[in-house]
């Protein structure tokens, strides 16, 4: 679980300030403020440690990825520059010239020690990004390296005093691990620095992305008659998901067997699709003997395919199935989950989000614009079907070139103790005014 994060000179972001990642974390606000450069920065350290590039620092993406050429990148952030804000200033921890990305986590949520990545990187050769300090470990395990001259960094140990000295080989692969010759070579020191980084590449693995536009839907698909992996950053392998398990459960239903975990998550499907007033059931169609298959949006009784029916099934498919598809100890993060959705199915998806949270422990940091989301979330917390100690909810918003951060102080009945002025428009203005016209238009004099 991730439980803190904290950008400096970072995109719009001056500094984000410590910031509390809980069970269930919203990230509220304006267009175009900062939101998504926060879940960004996530994604851009997993692409940097998944690397098959031991040189590279820092992967700020390969736009030619884009078009299906090699692995695509999570996200794509052109060069140093453009990462590094406009607006940069220095702080006590990161140089005006400098961004800076720091983030915790705690293999086990009930407990106070948590493991620490803390980078600083600057401008490399051909406008790359090149690190410059790196933190990583926990308590007196793991390690610190410091540039000290181009490609020559200087190497601590947690539990050590003094340096191990200085040197080219102390310049970290994809800014988290040694190579084995070096680990080799630094002997019994290499102890306290070994774990980490497979604990740093097992906590990032279980991130699972989707972006504010998810894959529209085909009218077929072809499945190779096996459960994804993964589900991709666009939600493309949702479906194939959900075939695999749909084949399974339409079998087990016809023989009458007992249903498997596996064709659980069609049945889960289905039933958050009723909860939220989108269809009454799914059905998988295999056409022919083929290798293809269709998936029907079923509705009083008759199919259509997903093609023909509202694009908000085809962009909420992805978000349901990403999140009943987690594992306890999986991190989900989600860009404007309710893309699409009338309001009932946005209200809903905060009964989603909260009940895989608290029952399977898997947490999401979620971006969104949903006032029904939001006002759902805060019922849920008032009737304590979740703990106000499991959400952390952030205001963002554009102060000049940079963004803002406000803390939302929430009460254990889900109210905000310092509601920013027009959170959701104004509401109440609206009703005034509705009334003066009303007023006007019945007695013909004008207020």
């Amino acid at each position: 679980m991730l439980s803190h994060l904290k950008l400096d000179n970072f995109k719009i972001w001056r500094t984000t300030g410590p910031l509390r990642l809980a069970q269930l974390t919203l990230l509220l606000g304006t267009n175009s403020s900062g939101k998504s450069s926060l879940i960004q920065s996530l994604l851009l350290i997993r692409q940097t440690v998944k690397s098959d590039d031991p040189n590279i620092d820092l992967n700020l993406g390969n736009p030619d990825n884009d078009y299906g050429i090699g692995k695509a990148d999570s996200v794509t952030l052109g060069q140093f520059q453009d990462v590094l804000c406009r607006s940069a200033s220095a702080s006590p921890s990161t140089p005006a010239n400098q961004i800076g990305i720091e983030f915790r986590w705690q293999e086990d949520p009930a407990s106070t020690e948590s493991s620490l990545f803390s980078a600083r990187y600057r401008k490399g050769a051909g406008s790359s990004a090149e690190l410059d300090y790196l933190r990583l470990g926990k308590g007196l395990q793991g390690f610190t390296v410091q540039r000290k001259k181009a490609g020559i960094y200087q190497l601590n140990i947690a539990s050590k005093r003094k340096p191990l000295g200085q040197s080219a080989d102390f310049r970290p692969e994809r800014s988290f691990a040694f190579s084995a010759a070096t680990l080799n070579a630094l002997g019994v020191h290499a102890d306290a620095i070994r774990e980490i980084g497979p604990e740093l590449l097992d906590e990032l693995g279980r991130i699972i992305y989707l972006g504010p536009v998810r894959r529209l839907a085909q009218r077929d698909y072809v499945w190779a008659g096996r459960m994804p992996s993964h589900i991709g950053d666009d939600g493309a392998k949702a479906i194939d998901a959900l075939i695999a398990s749909g084949a399974e459960y339409q079998q087990l239903k016809k023989a009458k067997k007992p249903l498997t975990k596996a064709a659980g998550l069609f049945e889960q499907t289905v039933k958050w699709l009723k909860q939220m007033n989108l269809a009454d059931g799914l059905e998988v169609k295999q056409l022919g003997r083929s290798a293809r298959y269709e998936l029907h949006i079923m509705n009083q009784g008759e199919g259509s395919n997903i093609k023909d029916v509202g694009v908000g099934v085809s962009q909420v498919l992805p978000v349901i199935v990403a999140a009943l598809f987690a594992e306890p100890g999986h991190i989900v993060l989600i860009e404007e989950p309710e893309s699409h959705l009338h309001p009932l199915a946005q209200s809903e998806l905060a009964e989603l989000l909260s009940q895989v949270s608290r029952e399977r422990k898997v947490q999401f940091i979620v971006e969104t614009h949903s006032e029904h989301l939001f006002r759902r979330l805060q019922t849920l917390m008032a009737k304590e079907a979740i703990d106000a100690s499991d959400v952390a909810m952030y205001f963002v918003e554009r102060d000049g070139k940079t963004a803002q951060m406000r803390p939302l102080a929430l009460d254990e009945f889900g109210r905000v103790k310092n509601w920013p002025e027009d959170f959701f428009g104004d509401a109440l203005g609206e009703t005034r005014e509705q009334a003066r016209l009303v007023f006007e238009k019945q007695t013909g004099k004008k207020s």
